[in-house]
């Protein structure tokens, strides 16, 4: 918890090493959810209430699934790991469905860890919550700040209540719905991974939350190398089996200036329209 200064001589004080040091710790384990900017610059207490063990990454109760069910079909998108590039993988698979139906791609990161914070060609204005925009045919929702209390605010309210949500549910989130069992069970989703050894297996643990059905979104090479080959488990195996692994190009644009109003590039977008294909089988209506 943070904690709370006098409310005397409020001008903003320089930040210490320790406190830079505690903050970079706690992003990096995805535990800053809970310290609120006042406490960044405010001495060094944000690295006293960032580092672990005094603070928590949201629980499942904060963050219940119902948050982003507005009435329609639900894609969740998932990083394996930390830095996994889930953000562009959601884009890109938001995109490639939106080409047959009409979608809205739901940013449940916070706002200063978003990826598509500039992704939207056009801005449409704040709605509680959240901010909107545009980007073609594509609707796009963001956090516009800090959930209070932790707990996530539901989705604003849409002419179109059957639209499928595309959401890409940030590090943080993922690591709460992973702490509730049984949550990511009957949910299409995409688990986002780099062609790496850690990478893969941190995914393997997230493949065994959702009882291995699910689509694998594998960024870097399509071939792998033999040494990622022979550390995959037995959910990433059995996938690849299935034709469920679809390679995602890393793009070095990309990988500079981030995902902005511009096209994404056209390996990235091909991509993402192979993942759709697999997804939309499991959103057609009877």
């Amino acid at each position: 918890m943070a904690i709370a200064d006098p409310l005397t001589s409020r001008q903003p004080q320089p930040m210490t090493i320790e406190a830079m040091r505690g903050a970079v710790i706690a992003i990096r384990a995805g535990l800053f959810d809970h310290v609120n900017d006042p406490d960044v610059v405010w001495r060094d207490r944000a690295s006293r209430a960032a580092v672990p063990g005094t603070t928590s990454r949201p629980t499942a109760m904060s963050i219940p699934c119902v948050a982003f069910d507005d009435g329609g079909p639900v894609v969740l998108v998932v990083a394996g790991h930390a830095g996994a590039g889930a953000s562009t993988v959601a884009l890109a698979v938001a995109e490639g469905l939106a080409e047959a139906q009409r979608v809205q791609l739901v940013d449940y990161a916070e706002p200063v860890r978003s990826g598509l914070a500039v992704a939207p060609a056009i801005e449409l204005g704040a709605d509680g919550a959240w901010r909107r925009g545009r980007r073609g045919r594509l609707d796009v929702v963001r956090l516009s700040r800090h959930p209070a209390g932790g707990d996530l605010p539901p989705l604003p309210e849409i002419d179109d209540a059957g639209r499928l949500a595309v959401v890409d549910a940030g590090w943080s989130l993922t690591c709460a719905l992973l702490d509730s069992p049984g949550s990511l069970v009957g949910t299409p989703i995409v688990v986002v991974t780099r062609v790496t050894v850690p990478a893969i297996r941190q995914t393997e643990q997230v493949l065994a939350a959702v009882d291995g059905e699910a689509v694998v979104a594998a960024v870097g090479p399509a071939r792998w190398p033999r040494l990622v080959e022979v550390s995959c488990g037995p959910g990433l195996g059995e996938l690849r089996s299935r034709g469920q692994v679809v390679p995602v190009p890393i793009d070095r644009r990309l990988q500079i200036a981030g995902l902005t109003g511009d096209r994404l590039p056209k390996p990235v977008a091909a991509a993402g329209r192979s993942l759709a294909a697999l997804l939309a089988p499991a959103e057609e209506t009877p």
